[in-house]
């Protein structure tokens, strides 16, 4: 290789490095609310502080952060109002995701979200197998610690939270009390991460769920399998299921 084509790729090498760089700030100042110092940052994204002095000049002048005083480092309006005009509709971003989890297991995918004490089918991916799940779209009759997804979903928030959200919704409705044995379930959910139930919607379908609170909502994924093919399957459903999720979490983000 020439000198110039050398001087090219030495360059383009440098500037991915110095975007990993930034957005690696970026991303550790957007879970900061408080605003940090040069010497946090530094320490945190284990760069010379000299390194991220420099980086933090150039994002401050394109309007990406502000600085105000010695620890107030924190996003700026420019980044925010790019954020803001993004206009990234969670579909669009989650359906790749259901079909890729649909392909791996070869099972049917559900994406759902919470509506009140109620859930909402907004999408599905059908597998195409000799026999088939095909959960209907809209908002369901069962209450959501009635489903798996649903109860996935309420896992997201601690005891105090689901009894909260219970209260406050029955206010001007018939009143709707979670059963004890779900508020235990909720606490198995938690620590697990995974959501099931067997034939309690449906009979001889048993149902596993995941949750995400993210940037773009709070919404579960779900696998609704024949349940002789479940047991069958169970680790490899389960697997494919949390690695959806943590590539998921991994590409939106996290909401607070």
């Amino acid at each position: 290789m020439d000198e110039r084509n050398q001087a090219g790729v030495n360059d383009e090498r440098g500037g991915i490095q110095v975007i990993a760089r930034a957005a690696k700030i970026l991303n550790l100042l957007g879970r900061s609310a408080g605003g940090l110092s040069l010497g946090d940052i530094a320490q945190a994204v284990d760069l010379p502080r000299s390194t991220v002095q420099r980086i933090v000049g150039a994002l401050e002048e394109q309007g990406m952060i502000r600085s105000e005083g010695a620890g107030g480092i924190s996003l700026g309006a420019g980044l925010l109002r790019l954020v803001a005009n993004a206009h990234v509709d969670r579909m669009t971003v989650v359906r790749p995701w259901l079909h890729k989890l649909s392909e791996a297991v070869q099972e049917t995918v559900v994406l759902s979200r919470p509506a009140g004490l109620q859930l909402i089918v907004e999408d599905r991916v059908v597998a195409d197998r000799e026999l088939q799940v095909t959960p209907r779209l809209g908002q369901l009759d069962t209450p959501l610690f009635g489903t798996s997804a649903g109860r996935a979903l309420l896992a997201l928030d601690k005891e105090e939270g689901v009894k909260a959200l219970f209260a406050a919704e029955s206010n001007s409705k018939p009143k709707t009390v979670i059963p004890k044995v779900v508020l235990a379930q909720l606490e198995n959910i938690r620590q697990t991460g995974i959501s099931c139930d067997h034939g309690e919607l449906i009979e001889g379908i048993t149902t596993m769920a995941v949750a995400l609170n993210t940037v773009l909502g709070r919404f579960a994924i779900s696998m609704p399998v024949p349940t002789f093919r479940f047991e069958r399957n169970r680790d490899s459903y389960i697997e494919e299921l949390l690695r959806c999720k943590a590539g998921l979490f991994k590409e939106i983000g996290i909401d607070g």
